[in-house]
């Protein structure tokens, strides 16, 4: 019975170690995480609260017969985010096979390496896809596809960038960047008759983070004294 009571005290008092380093476990995971979401930040390219849109300056698609647009900064309802004012309106008379361009009103660029890119939608239940044109630092444009808005009310669209997207240069002390050329929405109503589509655009936002940089000095070792000797014989 004394060697029973024995292991139970020992156990006793063990049991708080093997809590606390529990807990240490649980802390380092949340502190893994608090470091990715310091590492990231979002960044607002456009918030339509100071820019001003037309269809006669920002719009362009192919004119046909049955072609009609149009473009309005509205105030009404914005999405509630960033504490919004403003917002951009957007409509369109097209079917399936025609493409609106909206060309911003300011570049949009972004500098930093970007995760993902955000932009808020107020659909209308239209089965029409929205994409952004994106050219890399290698000049290559890339169509980056935010799906269809086959939904009511505002949401918030976000699309990870790909490895083909080029962001970093081969050399890291070159820097550029990457840029939103124009959105772009494509109808996909089955009608033979062109039909009204309708949706909101807020806040178009880059998921970002600083760029690797190359600190390290490559000024050592046999090649550079080498270099040095023949320039100092010279």
């Amino acid at each position: 019975m004394k060697k029973f009571m024995s292991l139970m005290v020992l156990a006793l008092s063990l049991s708080p170690v093997f809590s606390q380093e529990g807990n240490n476990n649980e802390g380092n995971k949340l502190d893994n995480k608090s470091v990715v979401l310091q590492v990231y930040s979002e960044e607002v390219l456009e918030d339509f609260e100071s820019t001003s849109y037309s269809a006669d300056k920002n719009f362009k698609f192919d004119i046909t017969n049955q072609q009609v647009a149009d473009l309005q900064i509205r105030d009404q309802f914005p999405a509630q985010y960033n504490n919004s004012k403003k917002y951009l309106g957007v409509k369109c008379f097209g079917r399936r096979g025609d493409v609106f361009r909206i060309i911003p009103a300011k570049e949009l660029v972004i500098t930093k390496y970007c995760k993902s890119m955000n932009v808020w939608i107020y659909g209308k239940n239209f089965s029409g896809e929205l994409q952004f044109a994106v050219q890399d630092v290698e000049g290559t444009v890339h169509n980056i596809s935010f799906g269809r808005l086959n939904f009511n009310g505002w949401r918030k669209l976000t699309v990870p960038l790909k490895r083909r997207v080029k962001q970093q240069n081969e050399y890291l002390e070159h820097e550029k960047s990457l840029k939103i050329l124009y959105i772009l929405y494509r109808p996909a109503n089955d009608t033979r008759i062109p039909i009204w589509h309708y949706f909101y655009i807020d806040d178009i936002t880059a998921t970002v983070r600083d760029k690797y940089k190359d600190r390290q000095s490559d000024a050592w070792g046999i090649g550079f004294e080498d270099k040095e000797n023949k320039e100092k014989t010279k």
